[in-house]
């Protein structure tokens, strides 16, 4: 008898394990797919799931059911539309998540892209936002559900998606951090309150499994990862891609959004108010993947602007061989040189020219993590064919206005270094961090007012 009660408690520890995260001695988890799928499918069908073997895959258009914007009081410009977040566009998560050797903090990077999916399928990013060092809540620029849109009309969170718990109850997660742990609220999954979080808002739970937790401070969410991810440019290598439609603009200052509705699927109205006065914003997403929009202003006609699918990945006409060789023509006249003609006695370096357009917090420094967020736009916006190479076909046409696009289509034998006619973004980085480096005097990741006088 003995035995056979041992055997039942061995099974009925074993279902435990399988229908939660748990932990080998080795530090290495397991995720059950079934119990990873659960919280998505609270809101199917506008979050999809699937699975392999190895990972876990979330789809979904990033257009979540609740109201946005409302709130916002430092806005961007920027209105939400639907994303491709589907087939190898998809968010991931491992499967077998694993302690990392080095956890990765958030104070220092993942100042670009997604850290997390939440449950209704909405990326959750870094709360410091691309400056590494603003917080974007203390800031005023999120909605009342913690969200914005992004620079490629994106929305995304940056707080813990707290009011999913309505919907999910507590034993449920709110969201899965990308290194394959998931994100509570502000209580255990079992309805206790939270105790002894980790500098990563994260601990081990009561089932051996490790978890982050949603609070109403500082960090707010995951404070990084302390699961193993791989980096690529200072953001998690594999995950999904935003397609922006229109060029990113530049924040008003002073606008506070007062108002968003969806009069249908795809009809979109924001009003914000300004100065005492109020403006708005029409929009509507097209079949083909197009958007047009209709802008009013106090005491203005409406003004109307409209931009083809074709636009999300540059646009335009194929063209400007002539132009790129009228360049090289003009490089061989000078001897084989490449820039802008060093005797020029008028010549400012490009990175004090640009700083302005750069500056995308506006404060008068320029942060290195704006400037690799201007490239990082400028690549998506030329790589057409997402080859991971921009080709001279490609960059002869002028994409998403950025200021590092233009320097792109006049320098692109300089930033070719390994001379096969195309550039890579590392190529592109490569490039920018040098005119970086010579700029910012003290070392500190920031070319201040001071700095740039000076050059």
């Amino acid at each position: 008898m003995r035995l056979t009660r041992l055997q039942l408690l061995l099974g009925f520890t074993l279902c435990l394990a399988v229908a939660a995260v748990h932990a080998s001695p080795e530090k290495v988890f397991t995720l059950d797919p079934q119990t990873v799928a659960k919280s998505f499918q609270v809101f199917d069908p506008d979050v999809r799931v699937r699975w392999d073997e190895d990972y876990f895959y979330v789809e979904s258009n990033s257009m979540p059911d609740h109201r946005m914007m409302v709130g916002i009081r430092a806005w961007n410009q920027q209105v939400p539309l639907p994303q491709p977040y589907s087939g190898g566009n998809a968010f991931q998560l491992t499967l077998r998540p694993r302690y990392a050797e080095t956890p990765i903090s958030g104070k220092e990077t993942l100042f670009r892209g997604a850290i997390a999916v939440a449950a209704n399928g909405i990326p959750i990013f870094n709360p410091i936002k691309q400056d590494g060092r603003t917080d974007t809540n203390l800031a005023g620029e999120l909605d009342e559900f913690g969200g914005h849109a992004g620079r490629a009309d994106d929305y995304h969170y940056h707080l813990g998606p707290v009011h999913l718990a309505e919907r999910l109850g507590p034993d449920l997660p709110l969201a899965w951090a990308l290194d394959g742990f998931p994100i509570y609220g502000y209580r255990e999954p079992d309805g206790s309150p939270v105790a002894d979080l980790d500098w990563l808002n994260g601990h081990p739970g009561a089932d051996g499994g490790y978890h982050y937790h949603a609070t109403e401070d500082y960090p707010y969410l995951n404070g990084g990862f302390r699961g193993e991810v791989e980096l690529r440019d200072g953001e998690v290598a594999v995950q999904p891609r935003a397609r922006g439609v229109r060029p990113y603009t530049r924040p008003l200052r002073g606008a506070a959004i007062t108002a968003f509705e969806r009069p249908d699927d795809t009809t979109y109205q924001l009003e914000c108010k300004l100065g005492g006065e109020y403006y708005s914003v029409e929009y509507s997403v097209e079949r083909n993947g197009g958007a047009g929009f209709v802008f009013t202003d106090p005491g203005s006609p409406p003004r109307t602007e409209r931009y083809s699918a074709r636009d999300r990945r540059g646009g335009g006409k194929k063209g400007g061989s002539k132009r790129a060789e009228g360049r090289r023509d003009e490089q061989r006249t000078r001897g084989g040189r490449k820039g802008p003609d060093p005797n020029d006695p008028n010549r400012r370096p490009w990175l004090v020219v640009h700083a302005p357009e750069l500056d995308a917090n506006g404060d008068g420094d320029l942060a290195y993590a704006e400037l690799m967020a201007d490239i990082e736009t400028t690549f998506q916006s030329y790589d057409q064919d997402d080859s991971g190479r921009v080709t001279q076909e490609e960059y002869s046409v002028r994409g998403v206005r950025t200021a590092f696009g233009g320097y792109a289509q006049q320098h692109s034998d300089e930033i070719d270094s390994d001379g096969d006619g195309a550039l890579s973004k590392q190529e592109m980085v490569s490039v920018a961090e040098r005119m970086f480096r010579r700029a910012d005097r003290n070392s500190d990741q920031t070319v201040d007012r001071a700095e740039l006088r000076e050059r």
